[in-house]
C-alpha cells in the first residue's frame, strides 16, 4: 500500500518536519505557463508565513514564474532526480511528474513533501536574481521512517549546484571561478570514489565529470578528475 500524504498549511508542515526559516533547503522547483513546463533544483528559505525563491533571471524558473505565478516546491532524497531535472533534458515530465491539487503545476510523483504556492510578490531584484515572496496554498508531506544518511548524497547535490554555477560562469567569462568549483567537485569525486564506488552515486558523478570537461571554452584536461595523493 502506498503512503499517503498528511495535508496542512505551511505552519504545520514546518512544525512536523522541524523546518528551521532562513535556512536554505534545496528543493525540485517545478513551473508552468500555457504548454511550456520546467523542473529545477532550486534553494528555498521559509518565513514563518511564506517562503523565499531567489532563481537567477536567465532560467527558465524565472521566465516561467513571471508568466504564470504558480509553482511546486518537491522535496526529495533521490539524487538522481536532481540529476535528471539538473541537466537530462531527455525525460519526460510524464515519467516524473503527476497533478497538484491546488495549482496548474505538475508535482513530482514521488516528492515525500510538497508545497503548492502562488508568487504574491518581488521583493527585491538585482542584475542575477530575482527574490520571490510566495504564500503556501497546501502543503502534503508522508510520515516517513528514518533514512541512514550518507556522506555520498551531500556530495553529489553539493556537485550538482557547483556544476550550474560553472556554467552561469563560463558564460560570463569568469573562468577562474569556475575552475575553483571544478576543483570542488573534484574533491567530492574522489569521496565518492572511496565511499560509494560502483554505485547509483558513482554513476551520476560521471556523467557530471563528461559533461563538464565537454563545456566550451573550459576544456578541462582529460586527467583533471582524477585524484592525488599529497
Amino acid at each position: 500500500m502506498s503512503e499517503t500524504y498528511t495535508e496542512g498549511d505551511l505552519k504545520k508542515f514546518m512544525e512536523a518536519n522541524h523546518v528551521i526559516p532562513r535556512v536554505v533547503y534545496e528543493c525540485i522547483l517545478t513551473t508552468k505557463a500555457g504548454d511550456e513546463a520546467n523542473a529545477a533544483p532550486m534553494g528555498v528559505v521559509f518565513e514563518d508565513d511564506a517562503m523565499l525563491l531567489r532563481p537567477f533571471k536567465n532560467t527558465k524558473s524565472y521566465r516561467l514564474l513571471t508568466r504564470a505565478p504558480y509553482g511546486v516546491i518537491n522535496f526529495t532524497d533521490d539524487v538522481e532526480i536532481f540529476y535528471i531535472t539538473t541537466f537530462d533534458t531527455k525525460i519526460g515530465f510524464n515519467e516524473l511528474f503527476t497533478s497538484s491539487i491546488s495549482v496548474p503545476v505538475p508535482s513530482l510523483t514521488n516528492a515525500y513533501a510538497r508545497l503548492e504556492f502562488v508568487v504574491e510578490g518581488l521583493v527585491s531584484e538585482d542584475d542575477e536574481r530575482a527574490v520571490f515572496r510566495c504564500k503556501v496554498l497546501k502543503a502534503l508531506w508522508k510520515r516517513r521512517e528514518a533514512k541512514p544518511y550518507t556522506r555520498a548524497e551531500y556530495a553529489i547535490i553539493e556537485s550538482l549546484i557547483h556544476a550550474t554555477r560553472i556554467k552561469f560562469f563560463l558564460e560570463r567569462g569568469m573562468t577562474q571561478e569556475a575552475i575553483q568549483l571544478a576543483l570542488f567537485i573534484k574533491h567530492y569525486d574522489a569521496l565518492i570514489s572511496r565511499i560509494a564506488p560502483n554505485t547509483i552515486y558513482s554513476s551520476i558523478m560521471n556523467k557530471l565529470k563528461v559533461l563538464i570537461s565537454s563545456w566550451s571554452p573550459f576544456n578541462l584536461p582529460p586527467n583533471f578528475f582524477e585524484f592525488q595523493e599529497d
